[in-house]
């Protein structure tokens, strides 16, 4: 059953008085969920944190800075960047530091305590192993060099906040992950070598170049996860509000497809797009095993429940899709 979806107008003048991304399924309850993962402490993460670290040592000794941006192509420390500015813009307590935690710990404990101890054991070995204008780019940068730097860290921000909202189509498609990728090199410049050069300002006994390392690297923080992202996503529209509507809607259909009789649902999902504060279309789609009714007036119940528990008007589509299933592993 898809019933006759009547056209919702679209209000574009509502639409541009409130800010928001419109148009888009899921938008904001896609951003949370990036938020989340970025959040998460993962194995992959430590892995992949240790090796970008190793690599970006290995090339500021070497005085490679062809081998410091390699080692950024592994780092990966976009995801949380974003928790920390999504958390912000979400009211999400626990996703800002989450991902402030996991920038810690992938900075300041992983990276830091990597780079010292392989410029230890490779001073060792090699005592002609010591500082070089690589590093001193970032152990004792000149006024202009903290200038350039905090400019990079800030437009790679605003790169990745800009990848979100000004082609928000793109955000959960491959293409989209590309481009994260690709945003994510530029954010571990700003991140990863300044962590490196405070392990290798210890290892070597210069803790003067591991202080001014981290007063670098915490300038770039700031500028890339809250000046940078969070403003840009700020002015693109990003709202909670807008969060706070799609679960809504979403927490609405679910209620009222619980109350369909002689109907059982499996494994459901509910759609919501948003058009502006006050409209919105819902795709509904119903897996459902055979012998269940649904009702011819289910896309109309929906959106009458909808316009009654939300501020918005609603087009509904159902889509049923009947299942035959067979469990046959024995619990």
């Amino acid at each position: 059953m898809t019933p006759v979806r009547k056209p919702i107008l679209r209000d574009e003048a509502l639409a541009e008085q409130s800010g928001g991304v419109w148009a888009v399924r899921d938008y904001h309850t896609t951003l949370e969920q990036r938020g989340i993962a970025g959040a998460a402490m993962t194995k992959g993460y430590f892995a992949m944190t240790a090796a970008a670290m190793v690599m970006a040592t290995a090339g500021l000794l070497l005085n490679s800075a062809a081998a410091v941006i390699g080692a950024m192509c592994v780092a990966p420390f976009m995801g949380p960047s974003r928790a920390v500015c999504l958390g912000v813009l979400f009211r999400n307590p626990r996703m800002f530091v989450g991902g402030f935690v996991k920038q810690v710990i992938g900075l300041l404990v992983i990276g830091v305590s990597r780079s010292a101890v392989l410029t230890w054991l490779l001073h060792a070995q090699f005592p002609d192993i010591g500082i070089t204008p690589e590093i001193l780019l970032r152990a004792m940068p000149t006024s202009s060099a903290v200038m350039l730097s905090a400019l990079i860290a800030l437009s790679a921000g605003a790169a990745a906040s800009l990848a979100l909202v000004v082609q928000p189509q793109i955000v959960d498609t491959p293409w989209g992950q590309v481009i994260d990728a690709i945003i994510g090199v530029e954010i571990a410049i700003s991140l990863a070598p300044p962590a490196a050069v405070i392990g290798i300002g210890l290892a070597l006994g210069t803790p003067e170049h591991s202080v001014n390392a981290f007063l670098l690297l915490v300038l770039n923080v700031l500028a890339l996860d809250l000046v940078g992202s969070t403003i840009i996503l700020a002015i693109g529209g990003v709202r909670h509000r807008h969060l706070a509507l799609e679960k809504l809607i979403r927490s609405t259909v679910a209620d009222t497809l619980d109350v369909v009789p002689g109907f059982t649902a499996v494994d459901s999902t509910v759609h919501v797009t948003l058009l502006s504060e006050r409209t919105a279309g819902v795709d509904v789609i119903l897996r459902r095993e055979f012998g269940g009714q649904v009702p011819v007036t289910l896309a109309q119940e929906v959106a009458i429940r909808v316009a009654a528990d939300t501020p918005c008007r609603v087009n509904v589509s159902v889509e049923v899709i009947p299942l035959v299933t067979y469990d046959g592993i024995p619990v």
